[in-house]
């Protein structure tokens, strides 16, 4: 998640950003009672091992002010044409370009560090390394809202203000190579962070970013209607892709069943939801009759086959009522899932003519086989002048109502920290600092 790595990068360089007298923290000579416990070469070899973490956390920021304005174009620019997003990129482009140090390796990135100072700066460059797929599956270009884009060009700032104010700290570090241009990039990152902040910030784009691949919950079924919960979650995952016409019919009978059994046993513990549980039975009982001359053969048939097991267990539950809240709660939120997917799969398909309505004709299909012929059918896309009432029972009465992203907890905090942190001054308080 964008909001847990750029949280563990911020309290990183927080740490560091407290941190006085660089060269005792790498063992350098220091007081009596702190002798020198490195040469010069060593804290050199630190100080290049510390710039390639450097690297990292840069390219990080780079990439996320890309995310914030996708739309920048540097090519022919000048210093007065450029705004304050596009003033840091170009900065932050020829920071890089200009730096000898190349990104940290793979074990430079697990290896726990035996100085705590060098140990910070793995912990940041680490997090900018998973940050990296955060900005490419869903926190990145074309996934933002103005405010969330905003907030993420704030976040790159002032993580670029704190990486210069370390390059200044750390300039007595032997063969340390300062970033090119320090004083322009850091004036870039103050004004582009002013002009970020000036609006509210969107928190929610914490809760964007990559996110493992979802798996089937496989194995024997658990019991009573934890096995229900595993079927309907199954069931949510095979309804990513469309499912045919005849497996989209099952999916709507089986949400019916699942609705009715488990409303009918949760009416004393939880009124509310069963009232809600019960008008979902309703809506689904109304598509199942509207969606009986529904036809269409493109599409996978695997969700019939989750749907048909989440309506046998539901069928099978006691009589005994259902009182694990956490459990109703879990099952509920699926609920809403499945019926978003439905939703998007009954006005795709439609849109794309992948579904149909069979309607009679008034001919005699002397082609069928038997004695007795009934009617002919033919089908028909269902936006023609024969038109039936799923897409309006679809759209008003089944779409769940949006779900308004709550604010993480803990992200302002995290950011007021960091705040701090830059301000820092010798001799001041060591706050605890929130992840």
């Amino acid at each position: 998640m964008y909001g847990e790595n750029s949280g563990h990068l911020r309290h990183a360089l927080g740490v560091l950003a407290r941190e006085h007298r660089i060269q005792q923290r790498l063992g350098g000579k220091g007081t009596h009672t702190l002798p020198e416990t490195t040469t010069v070469e060593e804290r050199e070899e630190l100080g290049k091992q510390i710039r390639r973490y450097r690297q990292c956390v840069l390219t990080w920021s780079l990439q996320a002010a890309d995310a914030a304005n996708p739309r920048i174009h540097l090519e022919g620019t000048t210093g007065r044409s450029r705004g304050p997003a596009e003033h840091l990129r170009y900065r932050l482009t020829e920071a890089l370009s200009a730096s000898s140090a190349e990104l940290a390796h793979g074990d430079e990135l697990v290896t726990k560090q035996p100085f705590a100072t060098v140990e910070s700066w793995r912990q940041a460059a680490r997090a900018a390394a998973l940050g990296e797929h955060d900005l490419a599956g869903g926190a990145g270009p074309g996934g933002l809202s103005e405010q969330q884009r905003m907030t993420v060009l704030k976040d790159a700032a002032d993580i670029v203000r704190g990486l210069v104010a370390l390059d200044r700290r750390y300039e007595g570090v032997p063969g340390w190579e300062r970033l090119l241009n320090q004083g322009r990039l850091g004036r870039a990152a103050e004004a582009c962070a002013a002009i970020a902040g000036c609006d509210e910030a969107d928190y929610t784009v914490d809760q964007l970013g990559w996110q493992p691949i979802p798996r089937p919950v496989d194995g024997p079924a658990m019991p009573g209607l934890a096995g229900v919960i595993q079927a309907q979650y199954n069931l949510l995952l095979h309804l990513i892709e469309l499912p045919d016409a005849r497996s989209l019919r099952v999916v709507m009978d089986s949400q019916r069943v699942v609705a009715h059994e488990a409303a009918t046993r949760i009416g004393d513990v939880e009124p509310e939801l069963a009232a809600r549980w019960i008008t979902r039975r309703q809506t689904y009982s109304k598509l199942v009759q509207k969606t009986r001359d529904l036809g269409g053969i493109l599409g996978k048939p695997d969700a019939a086959n989750q749907g048909a097991i989440a309506a046998g267990r539901a069928e099978k539950l006691g009589r005994e009522s259902l009182t694990d809240t956490t459990q109703l709660r879990q099952l509920d939120r699926i609920f809403s899932h499945i019926d978003e997917r439905v939703c998007a799969a009954v006005e795709h398909g439609i849109k794309e003519r992948l579904y149909f309505l069979r309607v009679p004709f008034p001919r005699v299909d002397d082609r069928s086989p038997g004695m007795v012929k009934g009617l002919r059918h033919r089908y028909v896309p269902i936006t023609s002048p024969v038109q039936t009432d799923v897409l309006s029972i679809v759209r008003h009465e089944l779409r769940p109502a949006p779900i308004k992203p709550a604010t993480p907890r803990g992200a302002a905090r995290s950011r007021l920290d960091f705040e701090a942190a830059l301000r820092h001054r010798p001799g001041d308080p060591h706050p605890p600092m929130a992840i």
